[in-house]
């Protein structure tokens, strides 16, 4: 990516004419949170702002772990999609997953579970990656032991029972715990990854082609430095697979992925690179590169065009692989 303006989708464009990116330190951790926490007050949050008559919204515990769960109407045995907020392992909250819960319940039946996993840097690496595991595996071992129905069928194959979900940190932890899942013989139907941070060295990347030297109007190189800083802590000079999940060596055998990026982030190209890594290692990847596009774009602003188009190739997705719909092959759009 050359290091000009990049050419926006003209919605995004107005949009950050009217929400400039701050100039901001993101080592500052309570600066990042007061920013945060003003903007998401000024667009409505934190309490949900996308409702359904037919879908409810409840805290839980599930392993041990604080979640928010929506739910269809008819939720018994409804599949699941555990989800996994972004905000650079430092901000965010679980009701980060709310763009896709909604539409999952109320169209398709289905049940999305959002960790509220510890944040960095208070809590490193693996902190974050092992409370969503924690929820994966209590979320199997329910299902584990009956019979699952759904379709007017039965199945007692749980991969179309579970997929996970992740944005930006999310994505790294939603990849991270797909490998976990891979190495401990729980079946997931799909890895859903929108605009994933999946590599903590690319900040170092200086190559004249890389993303990293593009212009990214939400998100930049020092961020998502910061952002690797604060997350892995101790394990920066020696991070483990799952939680760098670029670093996997076998990427084989893990659950298929359905991938969302965006054309001007800085995180593009490790996204690129990883879709291709597991395509090369036989998993079925689908891959849509949204033009004119910027990091963060369905959850900044959810209510674009484009923003809908990712919003519903993600919900389509995560619920065709749940109903058992086909699997993707390999492909780029």
């Amino acid at each position: 990516m050359p290091d000009r303006e990049p050419e926006l989708d003209p919605e995004i464009d107005r949009w950050i004419d009217l929400y400039p990116a701050p100039d901001i330190d993101y080592m500052d951790v309570t600066a990042v949170r007061v920013l945060s926490n003003a903007y998401m007050a000024d667009r409505g949050g934190p309490s949900p702002r996308l409702t359904h008559p037919d879908v409810t919204v409840s805290p839980e515990s599930i392993g041990g772990v604080d979640v928010l769960v929506w739910s269809p109407a008819a939720a018994a045995d409804s599949p699941i999609v555990i989800a996994m907020h972004g905000g650079a392992f430092i901000v965010g909250s679980a009701l980060g997953a709310e763009r896709i819960a909604v539409p999952l319940a109320a169209n398709h039946g289905v049940t999305t579970v959002s960790v509220e996993y510890r944040l960095a840097p208070e809590h490193p690496a693996p902190a974050a990656l092992d409370d969503c595991w924690s929820v994966v595996q209590a979320l199997h071992d329910r299902g584990s032991d009956r019979q699952w129905h759904h379709g007017g069928g039965r199945t007692g194959d749980s991969q179309a029972r579970i997929a996970v979900h992740g944005s930006s940190a999310g994505g790294c932890l939603a990849a991270g715990v797909a490998l976990m899942a891979r190495d401990a013989g729980i079946p997931i139907a799909l890895q859903s990854l929108n605009c994933p941070a999946l590599d903590h060295r690319s900040p170092q990347d200086r190559g004249p082609g890389h993303s990293m030297q593009g212009s990214s109007p939400t998100l930049t190189r020092d961020a998502v430095s910061a952002m690797w800083t604060h997350y892995l802590g101790a394990l920066v000079a020696d991070p483990a697979d799952y939680v760098v999940p670029m670093l996997a060596t076998d990427v084989s055998g893990v659950a298929p992925a359905h991938l969302v990026i965006a054309e001007h982030d800085v995180l593009r190209d490790e996204a690129l690179t990883y879709s291709r890594r597991l395509s090369d290692a036989g998993v079925a990847v689908d891959v849509h590169l949204m033009p004119g596009t910027v990091h963060g774009f369905d959850g900044l602003l959810p209510e674009s065009a484009v923003s809908r188009r990712a919003i519903d190739l993600q919900v389509s997705a995560l619920a065709r692989a749940l109903r058992g719909g086909a699997t993707p092959g390999a492909s780029w759009s």
